[in-house]
């Protein structure tokens, strides 16, 4: 597998950065991959070929076919990726090929000074949100960054085809971040839709695509910050981002940080309602609701985030407008291990404050019925969650 010297073009207030990439079984169809960002945000872009060897990996390792970047790549990125490739070749040996990566010219790290300049990616949920006020607030302590960049992408959980739905999420995102000093920086690309459109195999490299999103801002700014979706005390591996992996995808001009992993999500949802109020009123955490900008509080996500803020004791916030009742919680079905593993946390924390309301012993049978589903083989990896109904199991 080959790619092109990436090369830009210019349409109205946007620009595209892409790339050809050339298949060795069938070199006479190349894929198009590309990026679109503001043209206000082109001095951000990197130099370096770094993105897009990020963005074709997984597709590499599918095939098992080398692959040869048409430009420079950092150095200390093609050192990173051998042992991230060694850590899915042991978790996924069924699906994964090592392959060997080459580059037209091999580029030093960024000299300098680190002024610990920070962009993380934000689409608008939990995870991002509270890695966003922890940084800003300096809740981070030692570890907070400079953090005046984030990213949100339309192609990952908002379907390209989806526009009005991503420009809604943006409108209503991007003074948010502004009032705590975060610059939102869009970015369109067709990097799910072109390699990762079925749900199991973008399980494993969404975190590749993320850090390409931010590797290719690199040229403003020195970190990446991807928010941890599970705590440390309950990881689920494989899975495409995670505090094992997300570090080795660093290349020479971005630290990539996997961020706040100490901390699970019935804490993050009590800090965004003690930090940041209205980010937490303005939280999108759904993918399978018919509006991709609001939530539906009737998918799997939508109603664990309502679980978390109950759990935590904190008020249900104005962006999940709907009420979510046992009936609602008993009737979830479809749901594999990624979706069962965060409500078994959320039960646990329920039963250690010993609360006795009512969706508790709902949620106990729910978890229940789905690891049944799942020993049966009902449920399975890269299966689509069934969205709650009004009329139970």
């Amino acid at each position: 597998m080959k790619t092109s010297a990436a090369t830009r073009t210019y349409d109205g207030e946007w620009v595209e950065i892409g790339v050809e990439v050339t298949r060795d079984a069938d070199p006479s169809t190349p894929d198009r991959l590309w990026y679109r960002i503001e043209r206000r945000h082109e001095s951000l872009l990197t130099d370096t070929m770094d993105p897009f060897v990020l963005a074709t990996l997984f597709a590499a390792m599918r095939t098992g076919e080398d692959l040869h970047a048409g430009g420079g790549v950092t150095g200390t990125l093609l050192d990173n990726l051998d042992e991230f490739q060694s850590a899915w070749l042991q978790w996924r040996p069924e699906r994964y090929h090592r392959v060997r990566i080459t580059a037209e010219e091999e580029l030093p790290d960024r000299a300098g000074p680190d002024d610990r300049s920070a962009v993380q990616t934000f689409s608008g949920g939990v995870d991002s949100a509270f890695t966003t006020i922890r940084h800003v607030s300096g809740a981070a302590g030692r570890q907070s960054l400079a953090l005046t960049g984030a990213v949100m992408v339309h192609g990952f959980d908002i379907p390209l085809t989806e526009r009005e739905s991503y420009e809604s999420l943006r409108h209503r995102s991007a003074p948010l971040l502004q009032k705590v000093g975060v610059d939102l920086i869009p970015v369109v690309t067709n990097f799910r839709s072109l390699w990762h459109s079925d749900l199991g195999h973008w399980e494993d490299a969404f975190g590749t695509g993320m850090t390409s999103v931010l590797t290719l801002v690199s040229g403003g700014f020195r970190h990446g910050l991807i928010a941890s979706s599970e705590p440390y005390s309950s990881l689920l591996l494989p899975w495409g981002s995670n505090p094992v992996t997300d570090g080795m995808l660093s290349g020479g001009r971005m630290r990539i940080h996997h961020d706040a992993a100490g901390v699970d999500r019935n804490e993050k949802v009590a800090g965004l309602a003690r930090l940041w109020p209205e980010g937490a009123d303005n939280l999108r955490v759904c993918w399978q609701g018919e509006h991709k900008d609001r939530n539906c509080c009737r998918c799997e996500k939508c109603i664990r985030t309502i679980l978390n803020f109950r759990v935590s004791g904190s008020e249900v916030p104005a962006s999940f407008p709907h009420e979510v009742t046992e009936e609602h919680i008993l009737s979830l079905s479809g749901l594999s291990e990624a979706h069962v593993n965060p409500l078994r946390q959320i039960l646990a924390a329920a039963q250690a404050r010993r609360l006795e309301e009512p969706w508790v012993p709902a949620l106990a049978d729910c978890i229940a019925a789905n690891e049944e589903e799942i020993a049966q083989g009902i449920s399975y990896e890269g299966g689509f969650p069934l969205l709650a109904t009004d009329s139970g199991r």
